[in-house]
């Protein structure tokens, strides 16, 4: 199991003037710089091509999206606060936190997914291949949700900690091992 992808949120501790802190940033940053405005209160920024994308609202709260692992997202809050400071952006007390990941691992077999939703319980899954390719599973005593393909590849998502989707995915496997 690997993870693909993970997500944190945070406050810079005070309000944000968002039109002149993507200029401060492109004067920066130069061309590299993507500043999205997805409505007057937020802008999603990205410092390059393999950049995690930052969020940034009005009231001073930020979410980043896209990194890769626990270290990436620790190095994006670092980069930012970093940018932040060489354009004497002055923050308030910091707060940040790891949301949520996403995970992935591969059972190396093909899965009959009509089939396995009925073994895991009806109850506990959503399978509509004309909506989403997937199985939705989501197990009971357990805080993440399992989006599981025919193709083998299962998605741990809905929490952030390791040992929880290391548990989700093991009582997936156990039922697999039980049923095929």
């Amino acid at each position: 199991m690997k993870i693909v992808s993970i997500m944190g949120s945070g406050s810079l501790g005070k309000e944000v003037d968002l039109e002149t802190l993507v200029e401060e940033l492109r004067d920066e940053v130069g061309e590299s710089l993507e500043a999205n405005f997805q409505s007057p209160g937020i802008v999603t920024v990205k410092f390059g091509d393999n950049s995690p994308a930052f969020s940034i609202y009005r009231t001073g709260s930020f979410q980043i999206r896209g990194a890769l692992g626990h270290d990436g997202l620790n190095d994006a809050v670092d980069q930012l606060l970093e940018i932040l400071s060489n354009i004497d952006f002055e923050t308030g007390e910091v707060e940040f936190e790891e949301k949520t990941a996403v995970f992935m691992h591969d059972v190396h077999q093909g899965l009959e997914l009509e089939i396995l939703a009925v073994h895991l319980g009806l109850e506990y899954t959503e399978y509509e291949p004309e909506q989403f390719p997937g199985l939705v599973y989501r197990p009971p005593k357990h805080e993440a949700t399992l989006l599981i393909f025919s193709s083998g590849k299962v998605l741990v998502v809905g929490t952030a900690k390791q040992e929880v989707a290391r548990s989700v995915l093991k009582s997936l496997l156990d039922a697999l091992e039980d049923s095929f």
